[in-house]
């Protein structure tokens, strides 16, 4: 099947966002085709989920370990699957970072800096909700510093529900 360009018919331009909603609907379509067995998610499928969930938390959670029950999404840092191009979900992903570090800063009268966003997993609710491992450096003592943070992102609004050095 070759890949079709959707046109804006606006601007008569690409439109992307709209060309990777479509393949996604595709991928719905081919996968609505196998029968509900193979599609539902069994006790196997939560088990492993619920163990690697308690085994390494939401941060550093091994999306290797889903099969067919899906919790949480790793960011593609150069993707552009939350956020509208030319900014990237490695753009956003450093954006809520420095939210995050702003937040943590204002709390416990620091000055820490971010270094940068080492990796992220996101989910699903009331908008998308971040697991965000950053680095920070002390400007004083110049000592990178591992953060874990939990960010809820919808276009206009950001809330920061937990901020902390990584255990």
């Amino acid at each position: 099947m070759d890949p079709q360009v959707v046109v804006d018919k606006k601007s008569e331009e690409p439109d992307l966002k709209r060309q990777k909603l479509d393949e996604v609907d595709e991928k719905c379509e081919e996968m609505s085709s196998y029968s509900d067995s193979t599609c539902s998610f069994d006790s196997e499928d939560e088990r492993l989920v619920k163990e690697e969930l308690n085994r390494s938390g939401d941060y550093d959670f091994d999306t290797t370990k889903q099969r067919r029950f899906v919790m949480r999404y790793p960011v593609n840092f150069e993707d552009s699957d939350v956020v509208d191009e030319p900014d990237t979900d490695g753009d956003l992903v450093h954006r809520l970072s420095k939210i995050a570090l702003q937040k943590h800063n204002e709390y416990n009268l620091t000055n820490l800096e971010l270094v940068r966003a080492v990796k992220a997993n996101r989910h699903y609710g009331a908008g998308f909700i971040f697991y965000i491992t950053f680095e920070a450096k002390d400007n004083d003592s110049h000592i990178i510093i591992p953060f874990q943070a939990t960010v809820r992102y919808l276009p206009l609004q950001v809330t920061v529900y937990r901020v902390n050095p990584k255990p």
